[in-house]
Protein backbone atom coordinates (compact mmCIF):
# COMPACT_ATOMS: atom_id res chain seq x y z
CA UNK A 1 0.00 0.00 0.00
CA UNK A 2 2.43 2.31 0.90
CA UNK A 3 4.51 1.89 -2.54
CA UNK A 4 1.21 2.42 -4.21
CA UNK A 5 0.69 5.99 -2.78
CA UNK A 6 4.53 6.61 -3.21
CA UNK A 7 3.89 5.63 -7.06
CA UNK A 8 0.83 7.79 -7.01
CA UNK A 9 2.46 10.95 -5.55
CA UNK A 10 5.34 10.69 -7.71
CA UNK A 11 3.57 10.28 -10.85
CA UNK A 12 1.29 13.46 -9.16
CA UNK A 13 4.55 15.44 -8.58
CA UNK A 14 5.92 14.43 -12.91
CA UNK A 15 2.73 15.64 -14.44
CA UNK A 16 2.46 18.94 -11.95
CA UNK A 17 6.35 19.43 -13.15
CA UNK A 18 5.77 18.07 -16.78
CA UNK A 19 3.11 21.10 -16.98
CA UNK A 20 5.76 23.86 -16.95
CA UNK A 21 7.14 24.27 -20.68
CA UNK A 22 10.54 23.83 -21.83
CA UNK A 23 10.99 27.72 -22.43
CA UNK A 24 10.24 28.52 -18.71
CA UNK A 25 12.30 25.51 -17.36
CA UNK A 26 15.49 27.24 -19.47
CA UNK A 27 14.38 30.40 -17.67
CA UNK A 28 14.86 29.22 -14.34
CA UNK A 29 17.69 26.72 -15.05
CA UNK A 30 20.31 29.30 -13.42
CA UNK A 31 18.48 28.96 -10.12
CA UNK A 32 18.85 24.81 -9.99
CA UNK A 33 22.40 25.00 -8.00
CA UNK A 34 21.35 27.76 -5.78
CA UNK A 35 21.95 26.84 -2.10
CA UNK A 36 21.27 30.42 -1.00
CA UNK A 37 20.06 33.74 -1.96
CA UNK A 38 23.34 35.11 -2.40
CA UNK A 39 23.98 38.91 -2.64
CA UNK A 40 27.07 38.64 -5.53
CA UNK A 41 23.79 36.60 -7.53
CA UNK A 42 21.43 39.35 -6.86
CA UNK A 43 21.39 40.34 -10.53
CA UNK A 44 20.93 36.90 -11.66
CA UNK A 45 18.14 36.42 -10.32
CA UNK A 46 16.30 39.73 -11.10
CA UNK A 47 17.16 38.86 -14.89
CA UNK A 48 15.07 34.58 -14.01
CA UNK A 49 12.03 37.55 -12.59
CA UNK A 50 12.09 39.37 -15.40
CA UNK A 51 11.98 36.90 -17.81
CA UNK A 52 9.97 34.46 -15.86
CA UNK A 53 7.26 37.70 -15.69
CA UNK A 54 7.53 38.62 -19.49
CA UNK A 55 7.23 34.62 -20.46
CA UNK A 56 5.94 32.59 -17.72
CA UNK A 57 1.91 32.08 -17.28
CA UNK A 58 0.61 32.27 -14.02
CA UNK A 59 -0.44 28.42 -13.77
CA UNK A 60 3.19 27.75 -14.79
CA UNK A 61 4.12 30.15 -11.44
CA UNK A 62 1.96 28.67 -9.20
CA UNK A 63 3.21 24.69 -10.09
CA UNK A 64 6.80 26.46 -9.61
CA UNK A 65 5.57 27.97 -6.29
CA UNK A 66 4.62 24.51 -4.97
CA UNK A 67 6.77 22.03 -6.89
CA UNK A 68 9.89 24.07 -7.90
CA UNK A 69 13.09 21.56 -7.92
CA UNK A 70 14.50 23.55 -4.89
CA UNK A 71 13.72 26.30 -2.46
CA UNK A 72 14.69 29.53 -4.69
CA UNK A 73 13.00 28.26 -7.90
CA UNK A 74 9.77 28.42 -5.47
CA UNK A 75 10.78 31.34 -3.78
CA UNK A 76 11.73 33.49 -6.64
CA UNK A 77 7.84 32.24 -8.66
CA UNK A 78 6.53 33.36 -5.40
CA UNK A 79 7.78 37.22 -5.88
CA UNK A 80 6.79 36.93 -9.62
CA UNK A 81 3.40 35.74 -8.73
CA UNK A 82 2.87 38.79 -6.04
CA UNK A 83 4.54 41.30 -8.94
CA UNK A 84 1.00 39.78 -10.36
CA UNK A 85 -1.05 40.36 -8.32
CA UNK A 86 -2.17 36.69 -8.00
CA UNK A 87 -3.90 35.81 -5.37
CA UNK A 88 -3.59 32.09 -5.65
CA UNK A 89 -0.48 33.21 -3.32
CA UNK A 90 -2.99 32.46 -0.18
CA UNK A 91 -3.56 29.05 -1.15
CA UNK A 92 0.78 28.50 -1.34
CA UNK A 93 0.71 30.45 1.68
CA UNK A 94 -1.86 27.45 3.39
CA UNK A 95 0.32 24.61 1.84
CA UNK A 96 3.19 25.93 3.39
CA UNK A 97 1.98 26.86 6.56
CA UNK A 98 4.03 23.87 8.49
CA UNK A 99 7.00 23.77 6.35
CA UNK A 100 10.23 23.69 7.89
CA UNK A 101 12.14 25.40 4.94
CA UNK A 102 14.19 28.14 5.27
CA UNK A 103 15.23 30.32 2.71
CA UNK A 104 18.90 31.26 3.27
CA UNK A 105 20.14 34.75 2.65
CA UNK A 106 24.06 34.87 2.36
CA UNK A 107 26.63 38.32 1.77
CA UNK A 108 30.32 37.07 2.01
CA UNK A 109 30.45 37.47 5.82
CA UNK A 110 26.57 37.42 7.04
CA UNK A 111 23.75 34.89 6.40
CA UNK A 112 20.34 34.77 7.77
CA UNK A 113 17.32 32.10 7.58
CA UNK A 114 13.77 32.60 7.16
CA UNK A 115 10.78 30.30 6.73
CA UNK A 116 8.67 30.05 3.23
CA UNK A 117 5.91 30.82 4.74
CA UNK A 118 6.84 34.12 6.45
CA UNK A 119 8.57 34.71 2.77
CA UNK A 120 5.63 34.54 1.32
CA UNK A 121 3.43 36.56 3.48
CA UNK A 122 6.29 39.52 3.22
CA UNK A 123 6.35 39.32 -0.16
CA UNK A 124 2.53 40.23 -0.20
CA UNK A 125 2.71 42.76 2.05
CA UNK A 126 5.54 44.63 0.79
CA UNK A 127 4.88 48.22 -0.11
CA UNK A 128 7.63 48.29 -3.43
CA UNK A 129 5.18 48.54 -6.64
CA UNK A 130 8.54 47.37 -8.21
CA UNK A 131 7.77 43.95 -6.66
CA UNK A 132 3.63 43.99 -5.63
CA UNK A 133 1.02 44.05 -8.07
CA UNK A 134 -2.02 43.73 -5.64
CA UNK A 135 -4.39 46.69 -5.30
CA UNK A 136 -4.72 48.13 -1.71
CA UNK A 137 -7.88 46.13 -1.05
CA UNK A 138 -6.72 42.26 -1.81
CA UNK A 139 -3.30 43.24 -0.52
CA UNK A 140 -5.15 43.89 3.10
CA UNK A 141 -7.67 41.06 2.48
CA UNK A 142 -5.00 38.39 2.55
CA UNK A 143 -2.56 40.02 4.93
CA UNK A 144 -5.66 39.74 7.02
CA UNK A 145 -6.54 35.91 6.34
CA UNK A 146 -2.77 35.43 6.69
CA UNK A 147 -3.00 36.68 9.81
CA UNK A 148 -5.60 34.99 11.12
CA UNK A 149 -4.50 31.70 10.00
CA UNK A 150 -1.43 32.08 11.80
CA UNK A 151 -3.34 33.18 15.06
CA UNK A 152 -5.75 30.81 15.08
CA UNK A 153 -3.93 27.22 13.34
CA UNK A 154 -4.17 24.54 15.87
CA UNK A 155 -1.29 22.64 16.22
CA UNK A 156 0.05 26.48 16.71
CA UNK A 157 3.03 27.05 14.27
CA UNK A 158 5.14 28.48 17.24
CA UNK A 159 8.48 29.89 14.87
CA UNK A 160 5.70 31.53 12.21
CA UNK A 161 3.91 32.94 14.96
CA UNK A 162 6.76 34.82 16.13
CA UNK A 163 7.98 35.60 12.54
CA UNK A 164 4.57 37.21 11.98
CA UNK A 165 3.58 38.24 14.96
CA UNK A 166 4.17 42.24 14.21
CA UNK A 167 1.65 41.91 11.96
CA UNK A 168 -1.15 40.37 14.23
CA UNK A 169 -3.82 42.93 14.58
CA UNK A 170 -3.88 44.46 18.07
CA UNK A 171 -7.43 43.63 19.60
CA UNK A 172 -8.53 41.62 22.92
CA UNK A 173 -8.64 38.31 20.75
CA UNK A 174 -4.88 38.39 19.54
CA UNK A 175 -3.94 39.88 22.94
CA UNK A 176 -5.27 36.27 24.87
CA UNK A 177 -4.40 33.98 22.45
CA UNK A 178 -0.47 35.58 22.44
CA UNK A 179 -0.73 35.82 26.19
CA UNK A 180 -1.67 31.69 26.31
CA UNK A 181 0.99 31.26 23.73
CA UNK A 182 3.52 32.96 26.22
CA UNK A 183 2.51 31.03 29.09
CA UNK A 184 2.46 27.64 26.96
CA UNK A 185 5.68 27.85 25.02
CA UNK A 186 7.85 30.27 27.18
CA UNK A 187 8.11 32.56 23.79
CA UNK A 188 10.65 35.43 24.71
CA UNK A 189 9.62 37.07 21.00
CA UNK A 190 5.61 36.66 21.83
CA UNK A 191 6.47 38.09 25.35
CA UNK A 192 7.40 41.35 23.67
CA UNK A 193 4.37 40.99 21.40
CA UNK A 194 2.40 40.83 24.40
CA UNK A 195 4.41 43.75 26.23
CA UNK A 196 2.68 46.05 23.67
CA UNK A 197 -0.67 45.77 25.51
CA UNK A 198 1.20 47.53 28.05
CA UNK A 199 -1.39 45.61 30.70
CA UNK A 200 -0.48 45.93 34.80
CA UNK A 201 -0.94 42.47 35.32
CA UNK A 202 1.67 41.18 32.61
CA UNK A 203 4.15 42.63 35.07
CA UNK A 204 5.09 39.70 36.97
CA UNK A 205 4.77 37.22 33.78
CA UNK A 206 7.78 39.51 32.16
CA UNK A 207 9.74 39.39 35.02
CA UNK A 208 9.77 35.78 35.41
CA UNK A 209 11.41 35.64 31.64
CA UNK A 210 15.02 36.88 33.64
CA UNK A 211 17.32 38.03 31.11
CA UNK A 212 14.76 37.29 28.29
CA UNK A 213 12.29 39.98 30.01
CA UNK A 214 13.87 43.21 28.74
CA UNK A 215 13.36 43.66 24.94
CA UNK A 216 9.26 43.21 26.66
CA UNK A 217 10.41 45.91 29.57
CA UNK A 218 11.41 48.19 26.40
CA UNK A 219 7.54 48.06 25.03
CA UNK A 220 6.33 48.46 28.56
CA UNK A 221 8.61 50.76 30.44
CA UNK A 222 6.15 50.82 34.03
CA UNK A 223 8.03 51.96 36.73
CA UNK A 224 7.43 48.70 38.44
CA UNK A 225 10.26 47.44 36.64
CA UNK A 226 12.63 49.42 37.69
CA UNK A 227 13.08 47.26 40.83
CA UNK A 228 13.84 44.09 39.06
CA UNK A 229 16.32 46.26 36.72
CA UNK A 230 18.37 47.57 39.94
CA UNK A 231 18.22 43.75 41.79
CA UNK A 232 19.73 42.41 38.43
CA UNK A 233 22.40 45.28 37.60
CA UNK A 234 24.59 42.72 36.80
CA UNK A 235 22.44 42.31 33.35
CA UNK A 236 23.13 45.55 32.64
CA UNK A 237 26.12 44.61 30.04
CA UNK A 238 23.52 42.96 27.68
CA UNK A 239 22.59 45.69 25.55
CA UNK A 240 18.66 44.42 25.90
CA UNK A 241 18.78 46.11 29.16
CA UNK A 242 20.22 49.05 28.13
CA UNK A 243 17.56 49.48 25.64
CA UNK A 244 14.63 48.43 28.23
CA UNK A 245 16.64 51.40 30.63
CA UNK A 246 16.65 54.35 27.96
CA UNK A 247 12.83 53.74 28.34
CA UNK A 248 12.54 55.15 31.44
CA UNK A 249 13.44 59.07 32.84
CA UNK A 250 13.37 59.36 36.31
CA UNK A 251 15.67 59.78 39.35
CA UNK A 252 15.02 56.14 40.67
CA UNK A 253 15.96 55.18 36.58
CA UNK A 254 19.15 57.43 37.29
CA UNK A 255 20.76 55.74 39.81
CA UNK A 256 20.46 52.55 37.82
CA UNK A 257 22.40 54.31 35.25
CA UNK A 258 25.05 54.92 37.36
CA UNK A 259 25.38 51.64 38.70
CA UNK A 260 25.31 50.58 34.78
CA UNK A 261 27.90 52.70 33.87
CA UNK A 262 30.39 51.67 36.92
CA UNK A 263 29.62 47.99 36.18
CA UNK A 264 30.28 48.59 32.79
CA UNK A 265 33.54 50.55 32.98
CA UNK A 266 34.79 47.51 35.57
CA UNK A 267 34.05 44.73 32.87
CA UNK A 268 36.17 47.14 30.20
CA UNK A 269 39.36 47.20 32.50
CA UNK A 270 39.01 43.19 32.40
CA UNK A 271 38.56 42.67 28.65
CA UNK A 272 40.75 45.55 28.04
CA UNK A 273 38.10 46.52 25.08
CA UNK A 274 38.54 50.63 25.61
CA UNK A 275 36.52 53.33 24.99
CA UNK A 276 34.38 51.02 22.69
CA UNK A 277 32.28 48.81 24.92
CA UNK A 278 31.75 52.39 26.79
CA UNK A 279 30.68 53.98 23.53
CA UNK A 280 28.04 51.38 23.09
CA UNK A 281 26.15 52.07 26.83
CA UNK A 282 26.71 56.00 26.31
CA UNK A 283 24.82 55.82 22.84
CA UNK A 284 22.14 53.19 24.70
CA UNK A 285 21.78 56.06 27.69
CA UNK A 286 21.10 59.26 25.91
CA UNK A 287 19.23 57.45 23.14
CA UNK A 288 16.15 58.64 24.10
CA UNK A 289 17.16 62.11 24.96
CA UNK A 290 16.55 61.81 28.80
CA UNK A 291 18.43 64.84 30.38
CA UNK A 292 18.59 63.59 33.71
CA UNK A 293 20.98 61.21 32.27
CA UNK A 294 23.46 63.93 30.33
CA UNK A 295 25.84 65.04 33.11
CA UNK A 296 26.31 61.52 33.45
CA UNK A 297 27.43 61.15 30.44
CA UNK A 298 29.27 64.85 30.38
CA UNK A 299 31.32 63.26 33.22
CA UNK A 300 32.63 60.14 31.31
CA UNK A 301 34.77 63.11 28.91
CA UNK A 302 36.86 63.75 32.51
CA UNK A 303 36.45 60.09 33.62
CA UNK A 304 37.20 58.02 30.25
CA UNK A 305 37.84 60.73 27.66
CA UNK A 306 34.70 59.85 25.52
CA UNK A 307 32.13 62.59 24.47
CA UNK A 308 29.63 63.09 21.69
CA UNK A 309 28.93 66.23 20.41
CA UNK A 310 24.89 65.88 21.69
CA UNK A 311 25.87 66.27 24.84
CA UNK A 312 28.56 68.74 24.81
CA UNK A 313 26.12 71.15 22.48
CA UNK A 314 23.79 70.65 26.21
CA UNK A 315 27.16 71.15 28.22
CA UNK A 316 28.11 74.38 26.77
CA UNK A 317 23.98 75.74 26.96
CA UNK A 318 24.64 75.22 30.55
CA UNK A 319 27.63 76.48 31.30
CA UNK A 320 29.71 79.43 30.52
CA UNK A 321 32.71 79.67 27.88
CA UNK A 322 35.13 79.54 30.75
CA UNK A 323 33.95 76.38 32.06
CA UNK A 324 33.31 75.25 28.99
CA UNK A 325 36.91 75.71 27.93
CA UNK A 326 38.20 74.13 31.21
CA UNK A 327 35.82 71.00 30.53
CA UNK A 328 37.24 70.30 27.16
CA UNK A 329 40.69 70.82 28.13
CA UNK A 330 40.48 68.70 31.23
CA UNK A 331 39.49 65.88 28.72
CA UNK A 332 41.63 66.27 26.37
CA UNK A 333 44.55 65.69 28.83
CA UNK A 334 43.60 62.56 29.75
CA UNK A 335 46.07 59.58 28.40
CA UNK A 336 44.35 57.87 25.70
CA UNK A 337 42.96 58.25 22.32
CA UNK A 338 39.64 60.62 22.56
CA UNK A 339 36.41 58.84 21.53
CA UNK A 340 34.07 61.34 19.80
CA UNK A 341 30.69 60.05 18.66
CA UNK A 342 29.07 62.20 16.07
CA UNK A 343 26.14 60.01 15.54
CA UNK A 344 24.14 57.67 18.20
CA UNK A 345 24.08 54.95 16.31
CA UNK A 346 20.57 53.69 17.90
CA UNK A 347 18.81 56.42 16.92
CA UNK A 348 16.32 55.64 14.38
CA UNK A 349 15.13 59.31 13.33
CA UNK A 350 15.23 59.78 9.76
CA UNK A 351 17.43 62.65 9.20
CA UNK A 352 20.23 60.64 11.59
CA UNK A 353 19.79 57.71 9.83
CA UNK A 354 21.04 60.07 6.57
CA UNK A 355 23.73 61.40 8.30
CA UNK A 356 25.01 57.74 9.89
CA UNK A 357 26.57 57.30 6.11
CA UNK A 358 28.41 60.16 6.01
CA UNK A 359 32.55 60.25 6.97
CA UNK A 360 31.90 61.51 10.41
CA UNK A 361 30.26 58.07 11.29
CA UNK A 362 33.61 55.91 10.16
CA UNK A 363 36.40 58.48 10.21
CA UNK A 364 37.66 58.75 14.03
CA UNK A 365 40.72 61.62 12.94
CA UNK A 366 37.35 63.36 10.93
CA UNK A 367 35.46 63.36 14.64
CA UNK A 368 38.65 64.42 16.41
CA UNK A 369 39.03 67.64 13.76
CA UNK A 370 35.34 68.50 14.51
CA UNK A 371 35.92 68.45 18.48
CA UNK A 372 39.20 69.95 17.87
CA UNK A 373 37.52 72.71 16.25
CA UNK A 374 34.95 73.46 18.32
CA UNK A 375 37.13 73.72 21.19
CA UNK A 376 39.33 76.42 19.28
CA UNK A 377 36.11 78.84 18.72
CA UNK A 378 35.55 78.87 22.60
CA UNK A 379 39.09 78.75 24.02
CA UNK A 380 42.60 79.09 21.34
CA UNK A 381 44.34 77.94 24.96
CA UNK A 382 42.58 74.47 25.08
CA UNK A 383 42.55 73.78 21.45
CA UNK A 384 46.26 74.28 21.30
CA UNK A 385 47.02 71.94 23.84
CA UNK A 386 44.09 69.43 23.22
CA UNK A 387 45.68 68.82 19.80
CA UNK A 388 49.03 68.51 21.42
CA UNK A 389 47.95 65.80 23.64
CA UNK A 390 46.08 63.71 20.98
CA UNK A 391 48.86 63.50 18.40
CA UNK A 392 50.90 61.01 20.48
CA UNK A 393 47.37 58.74 20.44
CA UNK A 394 46.43 59.40 16.91
CA UNK A 395 45.94 56.17 14.93
CA UNK A 396 49.50 56.87 12.32
CA UNK A 397 47.40 55.14 9.60
CA UNK A 398 44.90 58.19 9.51
CA UNK A 399 47.96 60.58 10.30
CA UNK A 400 47.81 61.99 6.81
CA UNK A 401 43.90 62.42 6.37
CA UNK A 402 43.88 64.12 9.58
CA UNK A 403 46.70 66.70 8.31
CA UNK A 404 44.60 67.44 5.15
CA UNK A 405 41.44 67.90 6.85
CA UNK A 406 42.64 70.19 10.32
CA UNK A 407 43.81 72.54 7.44
CA UNK A 408 45.96 73.92 10.59
CA UNK A 409 49.59 73.80 10.00
CA UNK A 410 51.35 76.34 11.75
CA UNK A 411 49.15 74.18 15.16
CA UNK A 412 50.93 71.31 14.31
CA UNK A 413 54.49 72.42 13.81
CA UNK A 414 54.28 73.58 17.59
CA UNK A 415 54.48 70.03 18.03
CA UNK A 416 57.41 69.18 16.17
CA UNK A 417 59.25 67.33 19.19
CA UNK A 418 56.09 65.40 19.76
CA UNK A 419 56.04 64.18 15.73
CA UNK A 420 59.55 63.37 15.58
CA UNK A 421 58.98 61.30 18.93
CA UNK A 422 56.30 59.42 17.00
CA UNK A 423 58.94 58.29 14.67
CA UNK A 424 61.12 57.02 16.67
CA UNK A 425 59.45 55.21 19.57
CA UNK A 426 56.25 53.84 16.75
CA UNK A 427 56.96 49.66 17.31
CA UNK A 428 55.11 49.48 13.57
CA UNK A 429 57.34 50.02 10.82
CA UNK A 430 54.80 49.63 8.48
CA UNK A 431 53.04 52.50 9.99
CA UNK A 432 56.26 55.37 9.72
CA UNK A 433 55.71 55.88 6.26
CA UNK A 434 51.84 57.35 6.54
CA UNK A 435 53.80 59.16 9.97
CA UNK A 436 56.52 60.68 7.71
CA UNK A 437 53.60 61.87 4.83
CA UNK A 438 51.51 63.68 7.37
CA UNK A 439 54.96 65.34 8.32
CA UNK A 440 55.84 65.90 4.63
CA UNK A 441 52.00 67.47 4.00
CA UNK A 442 53.05 70.09 6.51
CA UNK A 443 55.38 71.98 4.10
CA UNK A 444 58.35 72.25 6.65
CA UNK A 445 61.64 71.21 5.15
CA UNK A 446 64.01 71.00 7.63
CA UNK A 447 61.05 68.72 9.77
CA UNK A 448 60.78 66.69 6.93
CA UNK A 449 64.52 66.08 6.89
CA UNK A 450 64.95 65.41 10.55
CA UNK A 451 61.91 62.78 10.07
CA UNK A 452 63.40 61.34 7.25
CA UNK A 453 66.47 60.62 8.74
CA UNK A 454 64.81 58.82 11.62
CA UNK A 455 63.06 56.48 8.70
CA UNK A 456 66.38 56.03 7.60
CA UNK A 457 67.96 55.18 11.05
CA UNK A 458 65.37 52.21 11.08
CA UNK A 459 66.74 50.83 7.97
CA UNK A 460 67.11 47.24 9.31
CA UNK A 461 63.79 46.90 10.42
CA UNK A 462 62.28 47.27 7.33
CA UNK A 463 64.06 44.53 5.70
CA UNK A 464 61.94 41.81 8.08
CA UNK A 465 59.01 42.19 5.55
CA UNK A 466 59.08 42.24 1.51
CA UNK A 467 56.34 44.66 1.61
CA UNK A 468 57.88 47.24 4.08
CA UNK A 469 61.60 47.29 2.44
CA UNK A 470 59.75 47.83 -0.63
CA UNK A 471 57.71 50.63 0.47
CA UNK A 472 61.32 51.61 1.84
CA UNK A 473 62.89 51.87 -1.33
CA UNK A 474 59.87 53.91 -3.19
CA UNK A 475 60.55 56.00 -0.21
CA UNK A 476 63.97 56.94 -0.74
CA UNK A 477 63.87 57.11 -4.38
CA UNK A 478 60.68 59.49 -4.09
CA UNK A 479 62.24 61.52 -1.88
CA UNK A 480 65.76 61.65 -3.28
CA UNK A 481 67.10 60.69 0.05
CA UNK A 482 70.70 60.04 0.81
CA UNK A 483 71.05 57.05 2.88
Amino acid sequence: MKRLISLLLFLFFFYAYSQVSDKTESIIKPLEKFDSFYALDDEKVKDVEKALYKKASSDELVILAGKGKNLYIKATAIKVLALKGDQRLLDIFKDHFYSQENIVYRTSCLSHEQLISSYIFETVSSEDKKENGFSTKDKKNLEREMASLVLNAKPVNKELLEALSYALPENQDTYTKIRKQVIDTRSAELLATLAKYKNPNDIELIKSFGLSAYSAIEKFPDPKFLPFIKENIKDSLDFHVMFALSKFCSEEAKEIVIKAIALDKKQSEKNDCGNGCLSTIYQHIYMERCKLYYPLLADLWLTDKIISFDILDDYEKKHTQKETAKFLLDGFLLPGEAEVIAVNRFDMDDHVMDNASSDMTFDSGLRLVKLLERTKKISREAYEKGLRNSLPYMDPLRFPRFISQLKDHASVLQNKDVLLNQLKINENPYELFFLIKGIKMLKDKNLFTEGAAIVVSRKAEFKKVPVWEKEYSSFIKENNIKE
